[in-house]
């Protein structure tokens, strides 16, 4: 039985949108401004051939709003693992956190082993906001 409302102090935000993929590609910026807590959540559907790495990039703001030149994410800063996704594991769900301190963040989806349709995408969830209740809930 739910008794709490996440909806108030929780924004999701689009990080890889999800598509059949056949490259390499880079996700959505994520600002994480006005929110303590970051969590996403990597989800497969029908699975082709291959296997995908997910890597979390941090930026600085670059002074006008907008991320500056990203850069790999330490381990220490990362909750859990980002997944790696073989070929077998149809219609799955992996989640990790960040505890880093840039203001922008985003997912790489790389290619580890040769793609064929790999259907795939990603959310950010923020949370712990410094202001409540959250209005924009989805990005």
């Amino acid at each position: 039985m739910a008794e709490y409302d996440l909806n108030a102090i929780c924004k999701v935000a689009m990080a890889i949108t999800p598509v059949a993929a056949t490259a390499i590609a880079d996700g959505s910026d994520i600002d994480t401004l006005g929110f303590e807590s970051v969590m996403f959540c990597v989800f497969s559907g029908t699975l082709g051939t291959g296997t995908i790495d997910f890597t979390l990039q941090e930026a600085d703001d670059d002074g006008a709003g907008s991320p500056d030149t990203y850069g790999a994410v330490a381990a220490a800063d990362i909750i859990g693992v980002a997944p790696t996704v073989l070929a077998t594991e149809d219609d799955s769900v992996w989640r990790f956190g960040y505890i880093g301190k840039k203001r922008w963040v985003r997912l790489q989806n790389v290619e580890t082993a040769a793609w064929t349709s790999m259907i795939h995408g990603a959310v950010c969830i923020l949370s712990s906001p410094k202001t409540i209740p959250v209005t924009a809930q989805i990005t």
